[in-house]
């Protein structure tokens, strides 16, 4: 009987296998975490949709899992009408999402002057700029509220209400001024993070391309508009989804600075005492709180998937991993 020889392996042989299968071991462990992360995120939206289009009554029913023997559109009607939703959409797109793309302009202004010149206290300024990222916006809302109430510019609108007998300080609480003016002047929600993104980002640009707009005649406005910003799309994409999901989602700011123009975020916290005072419903549904909660949510879910691939491929260029 003939003996059949068994291929010897070389240790670059041996190498070549064992470096496949940790690549394959890699793979699996890394599908297996994505899994496991994504199972965490999508459990709570489908369980979301599952009681939104279910009827009140089909809660308390334990034969209902997931699939709702009864699908209605019901809880979405009620859930608009409790929550007033075309008019907080209005305004939280008025006030919360201006006040976002407002600051993914101003914040890049400043951020460009970090990156780019070298004057007297920059690295104090710089400083402050971090601060802002470490003090949260709950230190400083009462004194703002107060500021607010009582708008001033360096005492000079005080001074002359003194002088003329009358109190001519402006109220400027609950109107969109209380978040635009922060905004314009790049001290907005989370604008000490967004200053921060954009200045690393600006720091490994060229300077060759600045230079070469300076040598043709243009100014350093005109630069920064004409150069850098096409040349920062995935910077500003990064901000801008940011800005524009922070200030979607304040709670805190808004229900202390708006009175009636309120935005979604707080006419959803408000959403069990309005079903519960709606004639005809009786009191709060679970079904009616996940079809408000997905009416909230689904404009964010929405622009997301429209910019999630630009998105994600921009991450590792903006410096904020790791």
């Amino acid at each position: 009987m003939k003996s059949i020889k068994l291929p010897e392996f070389t240790p670059k042989t041996q190498y070549q296998i064992k470096r496949h299968g940790t690549d394959i071991l890699v793979s699996v462990m890394r599908y297996a975490f994505l899994i496991a992360i994504g199972y965490v995120v999508l459990i709570q939206l489908i369980y979301m949709c599952s009681y939104a289009f279910r009827i009140p009554e089909e809660t308390k029913d334990a034969s209902v899992v997931w699939v709702p023997k009864t699908f209605t559109l019901n809880n979405f009607k009620v859930a608009i009408e409790a929550l007033d939703y075309f008019k907080s959409f209005f305004n939280t797109v008025v006030v919360q999402v201006l006040s976002g793309l407002i600051e993914v302009f101003t914040c890049s202004v400043a951020a460009y002057g970090f990156a780019r010149y070298n004057f007297k206290g920059k690295k104090v300024f710089f400083a402050i700029v971090i601060l802002m990222i470490l003090v949260p916006p709950q230190m400083t809302a009462v004194s703002m509220s107060l500021n607010y109430a009582y708008f001033d510019l360096f005492g000079i609108l005080g001074g002359i209400g003194k002088l003329i007998g009358r109190d001519i300080r402006p109220n400027l609480l609950n109107s969109g001024m209380v978040f635009w003016l922060p905004s314009m002047f790049g001290v907005g929600l989370r604008s000490g993070l967004f200053i921060f993104i954009y200045n690393q980002f600006f720091k490994n640009l060229p300077k060759e391309l600045e230079e070469a707009a300076y040598i043709d005649g243009a100014n350093a406005f005109t630069t920064f508009m004409r150069v850098v910003v096409p040349s920062s799309g995935v910077a500003f994409l990064t901000v801008t989804i940011f800005s524009v999901v922070w200030h979607w989602n304040d709670y805190y700011l808004s229900i202390l600075y708006l009175n009636d123009n309120q935005p979604l975020s707080v006419s959803l916290s408000k959403l069990a005492s309005s079903i519960y005072n709606m004639s005809g419903y009786g009191s709060d549904s679970l079904t009616y709180s996940m079809a408000a909660c997905l009416l909230y949510v689904l404009p964010i879910i929405v622009m997301y998937l429209l910019l999630q691939r630009k998105f994600i491929a921009s991450i590792d260029r903006v410096g904020i991993v790791g």
